[in-house]
């Protein structure tokens, strides 16, 4: 309800409706103005939601995080379901023939916290993925994209470590400040770029997708080093 001021200059009350999905709602009253509570950003499908902001690691809710999401999303779909070509229904199902779905564990995740530590996993290995035969042409995409974010968590737990160490030894002066980590793009390897540039290498079917994107949206100049 807020109040309003009609035709007639009269201050009246007035209700307005939102459609919203209300398990992800807070009390006002509750909300920190500054938005540092990490409950607060704690909102989404815990499957397909970013690791740092499950595991408290990341307070507030950036731009990575919904491509880490997008990253999940074609993820399972690629590594769930395959497209029926032979039956009278034909479409979308889940993939048959498998003893286990892969990435099953993050869907029966007790707490974040769990869920958190299985997708830091996922970077920290390289082990390939065991895509639907439908969806094998997104393998080099995907595999790019899961190792821009392997980089930018390393270079995160460096520069972290770094600031950690030459602070015990005694402290930091001003003239040797720690030098500033780029967090919102994990030093650059994980922007708007890093999740489009990809396309150009994928094969198959997908081969020549043009993705017509302007690259000045993209909120870092670094460009990820594929060879390191």
């Amino acid at each position: 309800m807020v109040k309003e001021e009609n035709a007639e200059g009269v201050v009246e009350d007035k209700v307005y409706r939102v459609l919203m999905d209300f398990d992800l709602s807070s009390w006002t009253k509750d909300i920190k103005e500054d938005y540092t509570k990490t409950s607060q950003q704690r909102t989404g499908t815990p499957p397909f939601m970013a690791h740092g902001l499950l595991g408290g690691s990341d307070v507030l809710h950036l731009y990575r995080h919904d491509l880490e999401s997008l990253l999940y999303v074609m993820l399972i779909l690629a590594t769930h379901c395959e497209i029926q070509h032979s039956t009278k229904e034909g479409g979308l199902r889940v993939r048959q023939g498998l003893d286990e779905l892969p990435y099953k564990l993050w869907f029966g995740q007790p707490t974040y916290e769990a869920l958190a530590y299985y997708k830091r996993g996922f970077f920290s290995n390289l082990e390939d993925f065991d895509l639907s035969p439908t969806f094998k042409d997104l393998h080099d995409w995907l595999w790019d994209l899961r190792l821009s974010f392997r980089k930018g968590i390393r270079d995160r737990e460096i520069h972290e470590e770094s600031a950690a160490l030459r602070r015990r030894q005694g402290g930091v002066s001003e003239k040797e400040a720690i030098p500033e980590f780029d967090y919102e793009t994990l030093g650059g390897y994980v922007d708007y770029s890093a999740f489009i540039d990809p396309v150009s290498k994928l094969k198959g079917k997908l081969r020549g997708l043009i993705v017509r994107y302007d690259p000045s949206l993209s909120i870092s100049t670094a460009q990820v080093d594929s060879g390191k």
